[in-house]
Parts: structure tokens; C-alpha cells; sequence
């Protein structure tokens, strides 16, 4: 999978899915769909909400190895089926009542190739490079159970 730095602290993935840009849009949109790919291997969700709309909310909580953790921001732009636009922090103590640390921005924009999907993720700025790291394996982790969750339900 390409990735690439925009700048030093933010993060731009491509991927190609063998689907229309509706089925793409909809994985992100719809609670059911979004559920089972969001967040990479190895992570369990606990909680998932998501009122896909600008100026609604979003929220995970999961547990993976190093424990509990929680994340949530609120959706800025959605346009069907071409871009999405969220925030995104995670919370200091692993829990949504906690304080929010560094936030972020998510943009996802779909393109049409035919009945194929070009997916361009662009998520950033980071705090640092510990956080720019982590974040590429996550989102490549989430795109890869993406891909086989559009495959699966094709």
C-alpha cells in the first residue's frame, strides 16, 4: 500500500477496492458495515456510534493488547458517495469521559475507476512521529479488513 508523508506529521494513504463508490461509502456510513472493519487486527470494539451527518458524532471504545482505549470526534463534511470529513482524538485515560488528547482531522475521499474504488485517506497533522507511526499501521491494519470486508459481502 503507498503511503506517503503530505508533510512530517500527516499521513496519506491510497487504496483500490473492487467496488462502486456507494458500497465504499456506505462501509463508512452504516453502523453494521462500519463495525466490522474499523480499527485494525487485534482490536476489539466494545462500544461503536456513529451518527454520520455533519456537526454528529463519533465514538469507539476497544480494548487490544496494551489495554482499554476510547476515541471519538465529530463529523465536518459528508457528501454521498464522494468525502468524508471527521475529527478524531483519543481520550488520555482509555475512556470517552476523559480528556480528549491531540486532535486530528480524517478526510476520505472516493473516486470512481468503472465499478472500482480509489480511496484517498489523508489523516493529520500528528503530535509527533510516535503518533504518525502508529496510526499508519493502524489505518493499513483497518484498510486491509476493509478490503475483505467489501469482498466478503460482494
Amino acid at each position: 500500500m503507498p503511503d506517503a508523508r503530505i508533510d512530517d506529521r500527516t499521513l496519506h494513504v491510497s487504496r483500490i477496492f473492487d467496488a462502486t463508490r456507494e458500497r465504499v461509502f456506505d462501509a463508512w456510513t452504516k453502523h453494521d458495515h462500519f463495525v466490522q472493519w474499523m480499527c485494525p487486527p487485534g482490536v476489539d470494539i466494545t462500544l461503536c456510534e456513529i451518527d454520520v451527518r455533519p456537526g454528529g458524532a463519533w465514538r469507539i471504545d476497544g480494548r487490544n493488547a496494551d489495554g482499554d482505549f476510547s476515541m471519538s470526534g465529530v463529523y465536518l463534511e459528508v457528501v454521498r458517495p464522494e468525502r468524508l470529513v471527521f475529527t478524531w482524538a483519543h481520550h488520555a485515560d482509555g475512556h470517552c469521559a476523559g480528556p480528549r488528547g491531540h486532535e486530528t482531522t480524517v478526510r476520505v475521499e472516493l473516486r470512481a475507476l468503472g465499478n472500482r474504488t480509489e480511496l484517498t485517506l489523508i489523516h493529520g497533522p500528528f503530535a509527533d512521529d510516535s503518533s504518525f507511526g502508529g496510526h499508519q499501521q493502524g489505518w493499513a491494519g483497518s484498510l486491509d479488513k476493509l478490503d475483505a470486508f467489501i469482498r466478503r459481502t460482494a
